[in-house]
């Protein structure tokens, strides 16, 4: 059994090397995106400082974002996930929430254009798929938001608050609705191509006893669950909730989820759904927040799972046995991973010895994908160019993006053949 071990490693050591020359498959359809994170401004616009407020305006905005979309077309991306909700905030025009503080400088104020409307019809123009990312609960974490509508949800009783960090309550029906609601906006007033949520679900660490705000909340429920089990359900509610109206609205929209990147390291846990433990790495997420990736799986209550693993090839947390972990997973369970990628602790001074590890982690992303699914997101754009013109994305076009690729196409949903095309 060990000399078995130490072939396979041996094996993927040679892989690795013959891939850092250069010899990577390039398949058809591939899901290859960036996260564009606007909360805080991190990554547009392009500081804190760019916004109306500070006389930064649209058209400068706008250069901005079209300087980003060029650039990933160029280096053969076919998606973006644009951030349009990270604080119940909006980054488009909403019927229930105010306008993002990051993008004018004041909560509640409007801008002068529409942003989702924007980069939706920019990525179009450029055959790029965009997917609305949207933060499901967070209100704050430590901002005293005074809007009115952000009065209305705390004389409501809408929020639950642990430390320096406010959510909308996850167990009640009104914020299982809101959010249906929010994201029901979204795909109808707006020509999305996917709905993608984050990793924030409860707040990190909230106890399970009485110090908690809904440990009453909970007692009172008339529930037999625990108040773990009773916290993970009210996710998998919500989580459904979304998933069935978009099959409803608009069922060609995509829904994904992107948790930590461990999960089901526990037996027990794993065992509920017919898999074997993740063999590396902690699942934290699981008690900590609440998410329960394997029920959104198992459920088929999403269409795609982008796992955020974090770590390198080789790591304690190894990304070359975590990923392939998430490949039999989504197989057993007839749906997609599209494996989110950090790139953000890259310095400027990055270069081929540092990308490798990246092309390597696309290869491994094929490899793992046992229907032919295959898919990165990387986190988060601006770190793509970081260093211009031997910058990540051009170095990724030139080694594992040597080609356009069409998104996955997902053969649970219903698709009507169109034709050959004509004009």
């Amino acid at each position: 059994m060990k000399f078995r071990h130490l072939f396979f490693a041996a094996f993927l050591l040679l892989g690795f090397a013959a891939q850092a020359a250069g010899t990577y498959s390039v398949p058809k359809r591939e899901f290859r995106s960036a996260w564009v994170a606007t909360v805080w401004a991190l990554d547009w616009p392009r500081d804190a400082n760019d916004n109306e407020a500070n006389g930064m305006n649209a058209e400068v905005q706008k250069a901005s974002m079209i300087r980003m979309l060029d650039s990933l077309k160029r280096n053969n991306f076919n998606a973006v996930n644009f951030q349009v909700r990270s604080m119940c905030d909006a980054m488009y025009k909403s019927s229930y929430e105010p306008w993002s503080s990051y993008l004018t400088g004041t909560r509640g104020k409007a801008p002068s254009y529409d942003p989702l409307q924007f980069v939706v019809e920019e990525c179009h123009k450029r055959g790029m798929e965009c997917h609305a990312w949207v933060n499901p609960y967070r209100f704050s974490t430590g901002a005293n938001w005074t809007t009115a509508a952000d009065n209305k949800l705390r004389e409501d009783g809408h929020l639950l608050t642990y430390g320096n960090t406010i959510i909308l309550d996850p167990a009640q029906q009104w914020t299982i609705d809101r959010i249906t609601d929010v994201c029901r906006e979204i795909i109808t007033n707006y020509d999305v191509d996917g709905i993608l949520y984050d990793d924030y679900f409860y707040p990190n660490g909230i106890p399970n006893n009485s110090t908690a705000e809904d440990y009453d909340e909970w007692k009172n429920s008339g529930t037999s669950m625990s108040i773990g089990d009773w916290r993970r359900d009210n996710v998998n509610r919500m989580v459904k909730s979304v998933y069935d109206m978009i099959q409803t609205v608009k069922p060609w929209v995509r829904f994904g989820i992107s948790p930590a990147g461990v999960a089901a390291t526990n037996g027990s846990v794993a065992s509920k759904y017919g898999v074997e433990p993740c063999p590396s790495g902690s699942d934290w997420q699981y008690n900590d927040i609440f998410s329960d990736p394997l029920a959104w799986i198992s459920s088929q209550t999403l269409d795609y799972i982008s796992p955020q693993v974090y770590w390198k090839i080789g790591a304690k947390a190894d990304y070359s046995t975590i990923t392939p972990w998430w490949g039999k997973v989504v197989k057993k369970f007839g749906r997609h991973v599209y494996i989110s990628t950090s790139i953000s602790s890259m310095k400027v001074e990055s270069d081929a010895n540092t990308y490798v590890e990246y092309a390597n982690q696309a290869e491994i992303n094929r490899t793992s994908s046992l229907d032919g699914a295959f898919g990165s997101i990387y986190y988060s754009c601006k770190y793509l160019y970081m260093r211009n013109p031997n910058s990540l994305a051009s170095y990724l076009r030139n080694t594992v993006y040597t080609r356009p690729a069409l998104v996955p196409a997902l053969p649970w949903k219903q698709g009507n053949n169109p034709g050959l095309v004509t004009n």
